[in-house]
């Protein structure tokens, strides 16, 4: 299964692409940002980032997509601004027969770190070290791409959760059957995955 991930923004947005192999390992494909002309309107910006993410999926085709969830901005502007790329990007890839889904910075950092609240440059080196490759040139929204990308794919590991990768319009009554389920395994099994660490141990 490859996977893209996608940091959105109107200044500048990065993308991940990740493989996760049927022996459930995680290979890095391609990683980088689209810096967009902050000195243009915002139309002729979101369409250079449709523009980009089309070229990027038509290049790597991945088969799935994982879009960094909406956070509460303190600045009105930069949430409606944030939601209009947003808007784009799943706009684009549902055209392009992506599977989509979404996932919460803190969510991504608390699966790949154990911390929620990481630090930009602490997933950076995760990353690295995670994927094999030195990913110090690459801006940290190009290095968040890729662990919105590797915390989708680990936390689709498992049949329950790969059966939670679901089309957007589909995802309500997904929720409530995966969690149902999970509950369900979670009372049979003593295994507690709750980090990266113990995620690679499992391996």
């Amino acid at each position: 299964m490859r996977i893209i991930g996608i940091d959105p923004g109107t200044r500048i947005a990065g993308y991940g692409v990740i493989d996760l192999s049927e022996q459930k390992s995680l290979k890095a494909i391609a990683a980088g940002a689209w810096k967009l002309d902050v000195q243009k309107e915002l139309p002729p910006r979101l369409a250079t980032l449709a523009i980009e993410f089309r070229r990027v999926v038509e290049t790597y085709k991945p088969s799935h997509m994982c879009l960094e969830l909406s956070f509460l901005a303190d600045n009105p502007r930069t949430a409606l601004f944030l939601g209009h790329a947003r808007g784009v990007i799943l706009s684009e890839a549902h055209q392009l027969g992506l599977v989509i889904s979404e996932i919460s910075a803190t969510s991504a950092k608390k699966i790949i770190s154990g911390n929620g609240r990481a630090e930009k440059a602490a997933i950076a080196k995760i990353m690295s070290s995670m994927l094999g490759f030195n990913f110090d040139k690459l801006p940290f929204d190009a290095t968040d791409a890729l662990a919105i990308a590797c915390a989708d794919a680990m936390r689709n590991r498992d049949q329950v959760f790969a059966d939670s990768v679901v089309p957007l319009s589909e995802k309500s009554q997904a929720k409530v059957n995966i969690l149902n389920e999970w509950q369900k395994r979670k009372k049979k099994s003593n295994t507690r995955i709750t980090n990266f660490a113990s995620l690679l141990k499992a391996k």
